[in-house]
């Protein structure tokens, strides 16, 4: 998923939305991302304790619109989905 459409799918969800990543049917928190070597594009990094939309918009303000968000395989995230049923909403990307 390009870091422009991600952007654009997001502008108006609660910053305190937290993140995660599907894998194998489970929800899996992300914790960080990180730049893939000799490459314009990002992976991210699962961890214990997600991270905010705010944290991930904050980190990529100065990245291109082009670069992708990749997996944590580096395989392209081809869109997301939303839990609504907890007190601060999830956006799950797979």
């Amino acid at each position: 998923m390009k870091l422009i459409d991600f952007e654009n799918l997001t502008q108006y969800m609660s910053p305190k939305s937290l993140l995660f990543y599907q894998e194998a049917g489970m929800a899996i928190a992300i914790s960080q991302i990180r730049y893939i070597p000799n490459s314009p594009n990002l992976q991210i990094v699962t961890g214990k304790k997600p991270m905010t939309l705010s944290q991930l918009t904050t980190r990529l303000r100065d990245m291109s619109g082009n670069t992708q968000l990749l997996s944590t395989k580096q395989l392209p995230i081809f869109g997301f989905h939303l839990s609504l049923g907890d007190t601060v909403p999830s956006i799950i990307l797979k």
